[in-house]
């Protein structure tokens, strides 16, 4: 039985959809499933057991050079479809439901296609209500597929996780418990301010290691974080780590402190416990599901306006003592082990 499951983007969102793939391998075991994602994401899948194939599509390559480069766009875009349709599926999903992904769906030759979504000759699913992963789930049980266990996971390499030690031990690591702080979303209403997370880092001082994790471009503005007070136990991962890399970082990690980002899905999907600071967005529909998890959201009249530049800036009045109490309650403050 061959299967094909596409899921493009985002990071998150690709990553969402890890415990999906695994429950469709789980009811369909001696199946070769095809996974159609996007080059940038492809990391997240490229150790998981229950993948046999990755078909990687350059997304934000042909959406960038659209207009500058129509005819390699058009034809990257034509050659991954001829590699789709170079295989007969027994069952096709689409997991994303947008029109570039559904593409794809459409033009593979598949006995059963469904689809996140209401699309035409598709049989599919959508209730925005829901949160992401329960509208995942509803598209699998319209494909008449188990959808009892379908949390994330990240399988992190043995080779992955030797560079990621070998990455914390030229910043300084020293063996002893961490917290990662991924302080920089995608959207500058999601970031808690700078000022915030400087005071964060002044209460946690003395009280374990902080790795901070972000872009390449974020690593000037950490460095200036972490030297304003007058000790600081804080080592700037910044632009250092390779995906797979930074998941093993997370797994090692006490605990993360981070804003409605990959950064926090990717903590749940390796058991690591969290504190997930929301402002514009819905932690009822994309917010962290794992027992270990803690949302903090001001308690402000916060009408979750999904806006990337929102002058109220309601995610400030998160204080930075309500992230402290939450590492309190998930344990994550606790020193490292002595050695007997």
């Amino acid at each position: 039985m061959n299967i094909l499951v596409i899921k493009q983007t985002s990071l998150g969102d690709v990553l969402h959809a890890s415990g999906h793939i695994r429950a469709i391998k789980r009811q369909y075991p001696a199946s070769h499933l095809t996974v159609l994602t996007a080059d940038t994401s492809a990391t997240i899948y490229r150790n998981n057991p229950h993948i046999d194939e990755i078909i990687e599509f350059q997304r934000y390559r042909v959406k960038d050079r659209w207009w500058r480069q129509p005819l390699w766009a058009v034809a990257h875009v034509r050659d991954t479809l001829r590699i789709v349709r170079g295989r007969h599926y027994d069952l096709a999903i689409d997991l994303q439901g947008r029109w570039k992904s559904v593409l794809f769906l459409y033009g593979a030759h598949a006995e059963r296609r469904y689809v996140k979504g209401n699309w035409p000759f598709l049989d599919g699913f959508r209730d925005k209500r829901l949160h992401a992963l329960d509208e995942m789930d509803r598209v699998l049980e319209t494909a008449g597929i188990d959808a009892t266990d379908t949390g994330m996971e990240f399988v992190v390499g043995a080779a992955a996780a030797g560079r990621a030690e070998t990455r914390l031990r030229e910043a300084g690591w020293d063996g002893s418990n961490f917290v990662v702080v991924s302080p920089f979303t995608r959207w500058p209403s999601k970031n808690w301010s700078t000022t915030r997370f400087a005071a964060l880092l002044d209460a946690l001082d003395g009280r374990c290691a902080v790795i901070v994790t972000g872009a390449a471009s974020d690593r000037a503005r950490v460095d200036e974080l972490a030297g304003s007070g007058p000790r600081r136990d804080v080592m700037n991962l910044c632009g250092t780590l390779e995906l797979d890399e930074f998941a093993a970082v997370v797994t090692r990690a006490t605990a993360m402190v981070s804003g409605d980002s990959f950064a926090m899905h990717l903590a749940v999907a390796c058991g690591t416990p969290v504190v997930a600071l929301f402002g514009p967005t819905d932690e009822r529909r994309v917010g962290p599901r794992a027992d270990n998890a803690i949302v903090l959201r001001a308690n402000v009249d916060c009408g979750r306006c999904y806006q990337r530049a929102c002058a109220r800036r309601c995610i400030d009045a998160i204080g930075e003592p309500d992230v402290l109490a939450a590492l309190e309650r998930l344990a994550a403050l606790r020193p490292a082990p002595t050695a007997a």
